[in-house]
C-alpha cells in the first residue's frame, strides 16, 4: 500500500459482498430493439459542455453527502468541473489522483445538483433512455455509470460497471429493489457500447448492443417503477475505494466517454402499445 492511501502496488482482493447476486450471462440472441417512437425531450451529443447555472447540466449532486464526496458509499471521488471536457466532440470524464488518496473526477446532473446548475429535467414512467458510451481502459478502480436520482432516492441505474469485473454490467431498479449482474462478450475494458433502458410502470427493461447496433433486450425485472415515477438524470464516473471492488493500482488518470444520451417519450398511444399506463405528465 502506497503512502497517502492511494492503493498502489499489487492489489488485495476485496471481500465478496454478503448478498452478492449471481451473474447472468447474456448472449446475442435477445429481441432486437430500435428506440425510435415518441418525442425527444432531451438529447445531448456533447459538442459543447452545457454546464452551470441556467444550463442543462450541473456538476455536483445531492446524492453525495457534501455534494462532492461520498466515502460512505465506497467512493474516492472528489467532484470537480475540471474533470469534465467535450474537447474531443464527446463527453470525457477523467479521474486523476489527488494527494491524500482521493481522486478528482466528474459528474453531470440535470437537477438536485446542490446549486451547481441543471435545467431540472426529469425522466418519467414510460421514457426510454439511450446512450452510447466508451468504458474506461483502467484495470482497477474505474466505476462509471448513468442513473436517475431525486430527493434522496428514485434511483434506476441505466448501467454501472467496475473495471475489475470487465465483462459485467450492473442493472438496478432501486425503486422496486431489483438488480442484475449481466455478463456479455460485448462488454470489456475500452469498448464502445450502446445501452438503453425502458422505464415501464410494471417492468424495467435493459438493452445492450455494440455500435452501430442493433440493441437487444438483455434483462427485464418484472417490477417496474410505478405509474408516477420521475427523477433527474446523472452521468458520472466514480473511483472504487477497495471495499467491494479494487481501488486503482497505479496513479494514472483514466477516462469514461459518452458520445450521446437521448430520452424518448412515447405519447399515450405509445404507452398503450408497450402495455404501460400513461402516468402523469410533467
Amino acid at each position: 500500500m502506497a503512502a497517502g492511501g492511494c492503493g498502489l502496488g499489487a492489489p488485495q482482493r476485496p471481500p465478496a459482498p454478503r448478498d452478492a447476486l449471481p451473474v447472468t450471462t447474456v448472449g446475442p440472441g435477445g429481441r432486437p430493439y430500435a428506440p425510435s417512437r415518441g418525442r425527444v425531450p432531451l438529447h445531448d451529443s456533447f459538442e459543447r459542455l452545457d454546464l452551470g447555472t441556467g444550463r442543462r447540466w450541473g456538476w455536483r449532486s445531492a446524492a453525495y453527502p457534501d455534494c462532492t464526496t461520498n466515502r460512505k458509499n465506497f467512493k474516492l471521488d472528489s467532484l470537480s468541473r475540471a474533470a469534465l471536457s467535450t474537447a474531443s466532440g464527446r463527453l470525457a470524464v477523467t479521474a486523476s489522483p489527488l494527494p491524500g488518496g482521493r481522486w478528482r473526477t466528474g459528474l453531470l446532473s440535470t437537477g438536485d445538483s446542490c446549486g451547481s446548475g441543471g435545467d431540472g429535467f426529469e425522466v418519467r414512467t414510460g421514457d426510454v433512455i439511450t446512450t452510447r458510451v466508451r468504458l474506461p481502459s483502467a484495470r482497477y478502480g474505474a466505476w462509471p455509470g448513468i442513473w436517475t436520482w431525486r430527493q434522496g432516492g428514485n434511483e434506476v441505474d441505466v448501467f454501472e460497471w467496475h473495471s475489475d469485473r470487465p465483462n459485467t454490467l450492473e442493472f438496478a431498479n432501486h425503486v422496486k429493489d431489483s438488480a442484475c449482474f449481466c455478463a456479455s462478450p460485448l462488454v470489456r475494458r475500452g469498448a464502445w457500447l450502446d445501452i438503453a433502458v425502458r422505464l415501464g410502470a410494471r417492468k424495467v427493461t435493459w438493452y445492450l448492443g455494440r455500435p452501430p447496433g442493433p440493441l437487444r433486450a438483455v434483462h427485464s425485472d418484472r417490477k417496474g417503477v410505478g405509474a408516477h415515477f420521475h427523477a433527474h438524470l446523472v452521468i458520472g464516473m466514480s473511483v472504487d475505494d477497495g471495499t467491494l471492488h479494487f481501488r486503482p493500482d497505479r496513479a494514472a488518470p483514466f477516462t469514461f466517454e459518452v458520445a450521446s444520451i437521448t430520452v424518448r417519450r412515447p405519447g399515450v398511444s405509445g404507452r398503450a402499445e408497450a402495455g404501460e399506463p400513461a402516468g402523469r405528465r410533467r
